[in-house]
């Protein structure tokens, strides 16, 4: 089966196409990766390459509690025992970098959230003083948008002193760069909005600022074109995502990594590949069976998993085998500690 072979991403050779997917696990104290998350990384090493949950590039990037960031040396202290365990297992780690812009709150950090326009998310955020509505966002100058961008250059540089092979750009699921893009949060009226190329500029300058530290085959970026998080949304998603993808692709990036929620009838996975011709991952709720169509369509070279690996840290393993996979205890998604995290809370189906 094609999901098992090897697979040459930039310099690094993947031993299969599994990829492990980025999961918020809130189990990062006081924003620190803790040794339970070395534990828990390690013990999926198999995984082709393992992707890491999404991790702020500064304080006022937090949405979640007791998420990751990589922005201060004890950070990065805790992170470097992550990629210490992964390697030492055999594996191979990437880290999703993420600002959720609009989608934090002043309870985090003491500051108003930040985003391209004044346009708050819809509903309620859970902060560390209970549940809250969004919050109005601060927006920025054109200059200090800058600022914004360099939070991830810095971000991307500690990246690399914590161990990990590479990074990924967070640019979808209604998150800063997101918001940048599409045209229901950018309504600005400077060079970062109005037109489509205004709004990929933010993006495209993110990549730049990565690559100051990285080769560009070790950078992947995330999108999710048929996404609507907390009321994100695009006049013309087909548009905008197959404009982004070439101008990717142009910028010479290792990966797409493509969210597989329709846009309407269409796949975004298909849609992006005929404008991305680099490496292009696929997350969609896959089955072995399914992962293998994907790939043989050539619609994708690596495909994504998500929960099955929070019950099935040998998920590799299984799907080589057709063994059954257990299920796991959404009860232990984000509940913090061991269980459901370096153990096996599930039920074999």
């Amino acid at each position: 089966m094609m999901l098992f072979e090897p697979y040459q991403l930039g310099n690094l050779t993947l031993p299969n196409r599994v990829v492990m997917a980025p999961m918020t696990r809130n189990r990062a104290a006081g924003t620190i990766p803790q040794q339970i998350a070395a534990l828990h990384y390690a013990a999926r090493a198999s995984a082709g390459l393992i992707v890491s949950e999404a991790t702020q590039v500064s304080p006022r990037g937090q949405g979640y509690h007791d998420t990751p960031g990589l922005h201060s040396a004890a950070q990065v202290q805790g992170w470097r025992a992550v990629t210490d365990a992964v390697h030492r297992a055999g594996g191979r780690m990437f880290v999703q970098l993420s600002h959720v812009g609009r989608l934090s709150h002043s309870d985090y950090h003491g500051q108003p959230p930040v985003a391209p326009s004044a346009v708050p998310a819809g509903g309620f955020i859970r902060t560390p003083k209970g549940l809250r509505p969004y919050e109005r966002p601060w927006v920025p100058s054109t200059s200090e948008v800058l600022d914004l961008v360099d939070e991830f250059r810095r971000a991307s540089e500690l990246a690399r002193e914590a161990g990990f092979d590479g990074v990924e750009v967070h640019g979808g699921s209604g998150f800063l760069v997101d918001q940048f893009l599409q045209s229901g949060t950018n309504q600005r009226p400077d060079r970062y909005g109005g037109s489509l190329e205004n709004r990929l500029r933010f993006a495209r300058e993110v990549v730049e600022a990565v690559a100051g530290s990285w080769d560009r085959s070790a950078i992947g970026f995330t999108v999710s074109p048929g996404g609507s998080h907390k009321g994100i949304r695009d006049g013309n998603p087909v548009e905008t995502f197959t404009a982004l993808a070439a101008a990717l692709e142009a910028d010479g990036i290792g990966y797409l990594h493509v969210l597989e929620e329709p846009i309407g009838d269409l796949s975004p996975a298909r849609l992006l590949r005929e404008h991305f011709h680099g490496t292009l991952t696929s997350s969609g709720s896959y089955t072995r069976d399914t992962a293998e169509e994907v790939l043989l369509s050539g619609d994708a070279d690596l495909v994504a998993f998500g929960r099955a690996f929070t019950a099935n840290p040998d998920l590799v393993e299984k799907l080589r085998a057709n063994a059954l996979l257990a299920l796991p205890d959404p009860r232990t998604f984000y509940s913090g500690g061991a269980a459901g995290y370096v153990d096996a809370v599930a039920v074999e189906t």
